[in-house]
């Protein structure tokens, strides 16, 4: 966080922005040749509708609160509430496995991992560590702690699952990864134009509407 007169805040921080819709320009030459890289199906795409299932159940009632989808390479990173600072990788393919998957991931209500993250908040406040940010910093992290609602929207969240394979189907500009993070209900979606959107969930319908 950023202190001063010329104060900016990061593009997705510590609070929270329904409002959020922005795009992040790659790599020219790789937008400039896009029509000339054939696309190839693959293990994602033949079995996108039975994965995008799994990684609902695993974000509704599993401990997984962000998930890094590999459309391109099947590479499948998650984030647990039984494992904050920690980061798995999984294949796509072992996620299509339903021993694997209750073996690896921990169930939890969505309320109560919303109830267990807002804990953690809670210790760090009360850790001698607080005390190495910023006045401003710290009233940030207490006033969103005290006001955090829905960890999200399962409305929104449905939405978001059910149009990722419109999205990989798009002509030229296909979806090739999506971050999906419900503590601060953001999406990061990269194309194969190496652009990047990034917005909260609430706009990703508008995004829909407007694209697909």
């Amino acid at each position: 966080m950023n202190t001063g007169k010329n104060k900016k805040n990061a593009l997705v921080g510590y609070g929270f922005d329904e409002n959020l819709m922005r795009s992040v320009k790659g790599d020219s030459s790789l937008r400039d040749s896009v029509y000339n890289r054939e696309r190839t199906l693959n293990l994602v795409d033949e079995n996108i509708d039975e994965l995008l299932k799994v990684i609902l159940f695993l974000l509704l009632s599993t401990g997984i609160y962000r998930i890094v989808i590999g459309l391109n390479n099947g590479e499948i990173k998650t984030s647990s509430v039984f494992d904050p600072f920690n980061v798995e990788v999984h294949l796509a393919e072992d996620l299509l496995v339903p021993d694997y998957v209750f073996n690896h991931f921990g169930k939890i209500a969505l309320d109560e991992k919303e109830a267990l993250i807002k804990r953690y908040y809670h210790m760090l406040e009360h850790d001698h560590a607080f005390e190495y940010l910023s006045e401003e910093w710290q009233a940030a992290f207490h006033e969103r702690n005290e006001t955090m609602k829905q960890l999200t929207d399962e409305d929104e969240l449905h939405y978001i699952i059910e149009h990722i394979p419109a999205l990989r189907n798009l002509e030229g500009y296909y979806l090739r990864s999506a971050v999906i993070n419900l503590f601060n209900s953001t999406i990061s979606m990269s194309f194969n134009c190496d652009g990047t959107q990034i917005m909260s969930h609430k706009k990703f319908r508008e995004f829909i509407e407007d694209y697909v």
